[in-house]
């Protein structure tokens, strides 16, 4: 901007100034005929006055001061925040003042970053310069899309779908729930897929067989049965059917526990062992000369183990057994209408593991006893 009424002011009062010093010499001075000439104004402003170089044009420093590109400022200095690149060598009060200069000398070099970092501490004079880069993960996980909140049914994914810069950013999900039986509250029953937001599902219950019911279909027809944790599956253990097709069945005692003529349950003479019948002493009627007569027969009595190995809590609430019953048992040796007579379930006996109670089925628990004499 041209200030001509300033520098017209200025040249102005340069002019009086030397005016009045001429005037004052002219006072004081004797006549002479070297000062006869009068000059009147303004042709006195025709030629150097005086001293004979002063220039009295105001308006040529101004113009060239501002030609060349210098802005005059009244103080001499520049405008704050604003740093002097150049001053006119005709009027030291045009100057050239420059802001993006005063950033730079003042250590507002930056302009740009790099996410997830952003410009920090602009420049004061309100140029785009700016004292660092600040890394701001908040902003740039917002900014590229990312929440760490969601609307009412949904939630963030577990794994994708995550703000690389904060990972408590994420995208949102709407979860497809898990199967039965599970959740995703942590438990050490196993796992079973996910929600569909990629939470993994725990199960809430034990899904495999009790270790004493291995079996998810029953190997021999004639296993016990039980529930796994969650009581969606029967699991089964493993016995042997006892019938009268079984190997091991024993027509007298109507179980399965083994040959009952060679074991010592029954005599060998007897004759449901084949035998012709035993006498008293318990020897082979025909052996002894007695002509075939039979005599009088031995009533035994006897307990054994029968029934599957059901597992059960014991009566006490504490433990889990494998149980039989207790079976009371009499049988007359020698007439074959009193073999057996088997009396009600008179208690039950339980076993720790599942081969003890399975190797006991049959087996004689107490006795055999001599009741004495019958069928004579």
């Amino acid at each position: 901007m041209r200030n001509d009424n300033t520098m017209l002011h200025m040249k102005l009062n340069a002019a009086v100034s030397i005016f009045s010093i001429a005037a004052a010499f002219s006072v004081l001075l004797p006549p002479s005929n070297a000062y006869g000439g009068i000059c009147f104004l303004p042709d006195c402003m025709d030629d150097d006055v005086m001293f004979g170089d002063i220039n009295m044009d105001i308006n040529e420093d101004t113009e060239y001061c501002e030609k060349e590109g210098y802005t005059y400022y009244s103080s001499g200095e520049c405008p704050q925040y604003y740093a002097k690149v150049g001053q006119c060598n005709r009027d030291d009060h045009y100057l050239k003042c420059d802001a993006e200069a005063w950033c730079k000398n003042n250590g507002y070099n930056t302009q740009s970053c790099s996410i997830p970092q952003y410009v920090d501490e602009q420049c004061p004079n309100g140029k785009p310069y700016y004292k660092q880069c600040k890394t701001d993960n908040d902003r740039a996980c917002q900014e590229l899309g990312y929440t760490k909140t969601c609307p009412s049914g949904q939630k963030l994914y577990q794994n994708s779908g995550r703000c690389s810069y904060d990972s408590s950013y994420g995208t949102c999900c709407t979860p497809s729930g898990c199967p039965s039986y599970t959740s995703t509250s942590y438990s050490s029953y196993g796992t079973n897929g996910t929600d569909g937001c990629e939470y993994v599902c725990y199960y809430t219950c034990d899904m495999d067989c009790p270790s004493s019911y291995p079996y998810s279909s029953d190997p021999t027809g004639c296993s016990s049965s039980s529930k796994n944790g969650c009581g969606n599956k029967t699991c089964y253990n493993s016995v042997s059917c006892c019938n009268s097709s079984s190997s091991d069945w024993c027509s007298v005692h109507d179980t399965c526990h083994g040959d009952c003529c060679s074991d010592g349950t029954i005599q060998s003479c007897d004759s449901r062992c084949g035998g012709s019948g035993c006498s008293s002493s318990g020897s082979d009627n025909n052996s002894n000369n007695n002509s075939g007569s039979e005599t009088c027969g031995r009533l035994i009595a006897y307990w054994y183990y029968s029934g599957s190995c059901s597992y059960e809590l014991s009566p006490d609430g504490f433990a889990y057994y494998y149980w039989l019953d207790n079976i009371y048992a009499r049988y007359c040796t020698t007439d074959s209408s009193y073999n057996y007579t088997s009396q009600p379930n008179s208690g039950r006996t339980g076993f720790r593991t599942l081969d003890a109670c399975q190797a006991n089925i049959g087996a004689t628990s107490d006795g055999p006893w001599d009741l004495g004499e019958c069928g004579c």
